[in-house]
């Protein structure tokens, strides 16, 4: 008696594979970011309407012999934007498996976000003013230790995903952990282009 052989074709048969996960790290972090955002940008906004309501009342916005510098705050800006280059770097790094320059690049980011919070406190201690001083300088400082906040979060952020590189993961097409932590970076430098601009440079 005589069997009959069916052909399988294997592209036919084999399971389906498996559905990609929603980018819930890339969600999470896009609106983390836009949240802290917001809560500086409301911020911001009561320091600039005191300041203009001082000005309108002919009162200085700081008490005598406080001046606000604007090199550290530009340095700040400067820093921060080269760190745009190394964060973008780290993600293009580990999506092409080229894990020596991603640690390169994810080093560098840090590396800015140190030198930034070191250039506000520079700020700090050339201002030399009490918290309490005046209510603008209050505001001054919410506005700006905020941010630093925000700086220090984005910070264990790639530290954190630079951790799980180490680690065998976040690569070619996984990388979305590191597009995450740079997505949130890109929002914080965004936010410091409007405190640069609304506080050093319109002062």
């Amino acid at each position: 008696m005589s069997t009959v052989t069916v052909a399988t074709n294997p592209l036919i048969d084999a399971p389906a594979p498996p559905a990609r996960r929603p980018r819930v790290l890339l969600l999470g972090a896009a609106f983390g970011a836009v949240a802290a955002a917001l809560v500086v940008a409301a911020e911001l906004a009561v320091y600039l309407q005191v300041r203009g309501q001082l000005a309108a009342a002919g009162d200085a916005t700081f008490p005598e012999g406080v001046v606000l510098p604007l090199t550290p705050g530009s340095m700040g800006m400067l820093t921060l934007a080269m760190s745009l280059v190394t964060v973008s770097w780290a993600v293009y790094a580990l999506q092409n498996d080229d894990r020596p320059h991603a640690y390169l690049a994810i080093g560098l980011t840090l590396l800015f976000g140190a030198a930034f919070i070191n250039s506000t406190v520079y700020l700090y201690q050339q201002l030399a003013m009490g918290l309490t001083a005046s209510a603008a300088g209050t505001l001054l400082y919410i506005v700006t230790g905020t941010h630093l906040v925000m700086v220090v979060v984005g910070m264990v952020f790639v530290s954190v995903m630079g951790f799980h590189a180490l680690g065998g993961q976040l690569t070619g097409r996984d990388a979305e952990g590191m597009s995450a932590a740079a997505l949130y970076w890109y929002i914080t430098v965004a936010v410091y282009v409007v405190i640069w601009y609304g506080i050093y440079i319109t002062k």
